[in-house]
This record gives C-alpha cells, sequence and structure tokens, in this order.
C-alpha cells in the first residue's frame, strides 16, 4: 500500500522544522524581553513633545490643568494624565516611566500576537517571527525609552483590534454586548492618548454594521424599535464628537495648511509618507544613512507601500475590521504635514504582516527574504546595543544620548560634566 503524501517521514521532518522555528523565534522573544527591561536603567531621555507631555503632567498633577507652562497644548490629557498620577504618588521617576512602557509594550504585543493568529497566519512561528521583528524596528527601540505616547497607542489600539477581532466572530448575546462595550472603551482610550485614534472609529461601526446576527435582529424589529435605536446611537456619535472636540483641537494641523500651497503640501506630505516607509524598510533611520544615499530612501519606501497595499488587496473579497482600521490610519497620516517615523510605530505589526501576505502571494525567492529579514535583524540588534550603551553610560550620558542640544540640561541634572560645561550651562540659564 502507498504511502500518502504528507504522512509518515516526510510529515515527520516537516513537524520538526515547524517546532525548531517556533522554538528559535520564542528564544528571540524572550531574548529581546531581557533587552527591553534593561533600558529601564536608562535616566530620563526627553525630546519636545516629552517635554510637553511632562509638563502637562506636572501642571495637572498640582491642579493646574493639561497645560504646558500655563499654555494649552495640541496634545490629548489621556498619557499626561497617567504622569500626573505618577507625580501624585511619588512614582515620578525613569524608571517607573519606561517600565510602565515594559507594560503597554508587554499587553499590546500579547494582543498583537493574537490578532496576527486570528486573522492573518495559523502557524505560531510566523506571529512570533512578525513580533519580534517588530520589536527590533529601530522606531520601537528608539522611543520605547522616551515618555511619548506611541508605545501606550499601540498597547491601546492592537488590544481593541483583537477584542473586535474576536467580537465578530461570536453569537449575539450579552458576551457579545460586553466585549462590543470594551473595544469601544478600549477605543476612546486610545483616542485620548492620540488623537489618530479616530481611526479606531470606522472599524467598530463596520463589526456592527456587518455583523449578519445583527442585521437579522434588526429585521424583527418594529419600526419604533428601530427609530429609538437610531435615535441612540445618533446621541452616542454627538456625544463622542462633543467630547473630541472639547479634547483637543487640530489647530497645528489647520494652521500649517492655511500657510502652505496644496500642490506643494501634498508632494511634500507625501515625500515624508515615503521617507519614513523607506527607514521602515531599512530599519535605519536616515541621519544615520550617508549622506549620498538620502535620495534613494523615498523609493525604497514606496516599495514597502506597495507590499503593504498588495497585502491589503488580497483580502478585499472578505475585509476585516483589521483591514479598515489600517486603511483609515494610513489616509489619516497621509494627510499629515509632519515628518516622523514614530508616527506608524503603532501600526508597525500590520505593515510587517500584510507585507507577508504580499511576499506570500508573490512567490519572492526564499533567499531574498531570510538575506532581508537577516539584515533588519542585525540592524535591529545594533540598535539595541546602542541603546543599551546609553542607558549604562552613567556621567557621559550627556554626551551620548541625542544631538547635544539638550546635553546642558542632563549636565546641569546630573552635575556630572566638567565644570566649565557647568557654568556655561548656569550662565545659559541666567
Amino acid at each position: 500500500m502507498a504511502t500518502p503524501i504528507g504522512s509518515g517521514p516526510q510529515r515527520h521532518t516537516v513537524t520538526i522544522r515547524a517546532s525548531v522555528r517556533y522554538r528559535f523565534w520564542q528564544g528571540v522573544l524572550l531574548l529581546l524581553a531581557i533587552c527591553f527591561v534593561l533600558q529601564v536603567f536608562s535616566p530620563l531621555r526627553l525630546c519636545f513633545d516629552a517635554v510637553v507631555l511632562l509638563s502637562m503632567g506636572e501642571s495637572a498633577a498640582h491642579g493646574g490643568g493639561f497645560f504646558d507652562s500655563g499654555q494649552k497644548t495640541v496634545l490629548p490629557p489621556g498619557y499626561p494624565a497617567l504622569l500626573a498620577v505618577l507625580v501624585r504618588v511619588g512614582l515620578a521617576h525613569s524608571w517607573a516611566i519606561i517600565g510602565l512602557n515594559v507594560v503597554f509594550l508587554s499587553v499590546g504585543l500579547f494582543a498583537a500576537h493574537s490578532l496576527l493568529i486570528r486573522e492573518f497566519f495559523e502557524d505560531e512561528a510566523v506571529a512570533l517571527m512578525i513580533c519580534s521583528l517588530f520589536l527590533l524596528s529601530f522606531v520601537v527601540i528608539k522611543y520605547f525609552t522616551i515618555p511619548l505616547t506611541d508605545v501606550p497607542f499601540f498597547c491601546c489600539a492592537t488590544c481593541c483590534l483583537a477584542v473586535v477581532s474576536q467580537t465578530r466572530r461570536m453569537d449575539w448575546n450579552w458576551r457579545f454586548v460586553m466585549l462590543t462595550a470594551a473595544a469601544w472603551l478600549l477605543a476612546f482610550t486610545a483616542l485620548m492618548v492620540r488623537r489618530i485614534g479616530v481611526a479606531l472609529v470606522p472599524p467598530l461601526v463596520f463589526m456592527i454594521v456587518c455583523n449578519s446576527q445583527l442585521k437579522a435582529l434588526l429585521r424583527r424589529l418594529s419600526p419604533h424599535t428601530k427609530l429609538t435605536i437610531g435615535a441612540v446611537s445618533v446621541f452616542i456619535g454627538f456625544g463622542i464628537v462633543y467630547a473630541v472636540a472639547k479634547t483637543f483641537t487640530l489647530a497645528d494641523f489647520i494652521g500649517i495648511v492655511k500657510k502652505s500651497n496644496i500642490s506643494t503640501m501634498v508632494l511634500q506630505v507625501l515625500s515624508y509618507r515615503l521617507t519614513e516607509f523607506g527607514e521602515l524598510l531599512v530599519n535605519v533611520p536616515m541621519s544615520r544613512m550617508p549622506t549620498r544615499f538620502h535620495v534613494m530612501v523615498p523609493w525604497v519606501g514606496l516599495l514597502l507601500f506597495l507590499f503593504t497595499m498588495f497585502g491589503l488587496a488580497t483580502k478585499r473579497k472578505h475585509p476585516s475590521p483589521t483591514e479598515v482600521f489600517l486603511v483609515c490610519y494610513v489616509g489619516i497620516m497621509f494627510a499629515w504635514p509632519y515628518y516622523d517615523a514614530r508616527f506608524w510605530l503603532p501600526v508597525i505589526p500590520l505593515l510587517i504582516a500584510y507585507s507577508a501576505l504580499a511576499v506570500k502571494k508573490l512567490r519572492l525567492p526564499n533567499a531574498v527574504v531570510i538575506i532581508y529579514c537577516v539584515v533588519f535583524v542585525t540592524f535591529g540588534f545594533i540598535a539595541i546595543a546602542y541603546s543599551t550603551r546609553i542607558s549604562f553610560a552613567g556621567s557621559k550620558f550627556p554626551d551620548r544620548y541625542g544631538d547635544g542640544s539638550l546635553r546642558p540640561t542632563y549636565c546641569a541634572a546630573f552635575q556630572s560634566c566638567p565644570d566649565g560645561d557647568r557654568k556655561s550651562t548656569r550662565l545659559n540659564s541666567s
């Protein structure tokens, strides 16, 4: 009797390979977890937005509202409120702020893994690989240690998508209602952390509208009940819009639009987005690349953009709320007239996942994919090593972190610089 294909020794070999890949990426994730936890020992790393957020938290903690030096900002109050709590309980230290990012990153990564298994890949090794590549992105490594909203937003948004992914396959019952409420709560929390959290609203509406059981239930309801549900939905919608309008503004966006020529701004934004995509694909910030390569970065970014769009297209016949979210997120980003690769941190796992679908559909040679992954991982570990070096720099931290603009501030705070530097710092501050 002939041995069936996929059984016997051949099937055993495939099982062993799958197990080895799964254990390998488990080991990589464990190593990365250790590396990220080590960053808790870093001194407080700052940038412009971090200073504003810390100022808002400090102001709120002392009853002064969410203001930066008495001025209203365009940033939502969610993350500053968390910082205010830390200030009030006496835990506003670097290790506590970075420790919170460890928690947010861990929870978000768990949700991302769940989402990848449910929506994209049945092979857990592939899901673990994508989670590892996410952690190895220079964007995650660079901004993980800074008190910014990106990691908390990643956690809230990904948890929301994971809950939505589970909910849309459930029967209409009380558990469905509870999970739907939880998803809306997570979306609202994400919106209070980052304004782009509004991109979570369409997928939530999509989940409800496209629920077959809900459609059948609505068909059985009386016109009066339907009218009541519609009125309540409109009331809730207006309530959300009102809360958003009162919480933050788009003054920064409107200001730059008024000052710019539309065609010029469109080309500038397109250049920004493709350059950011290029940095993500190469896994190196443009500031660290040789100048002669800068002109090539947007063209490399175009490749990642096309891969992502092609991956989205592979699911066009059966779209899910995850696709709706990414389309909305990308659409908002292509209207945002500012440049920073960290804008993409919350959706990097999705960019990798859809690109992987495109690679699979296009049947790119395995050798090309493996070589790229090796280069990406290598650059990622170099970034982690550099970040760890900064974390344990001790008295040399002011010289090793940043572009030097905040060096006088760190010299004054740590009192670790030569006397000449401290004197110049005091003179400048006076």
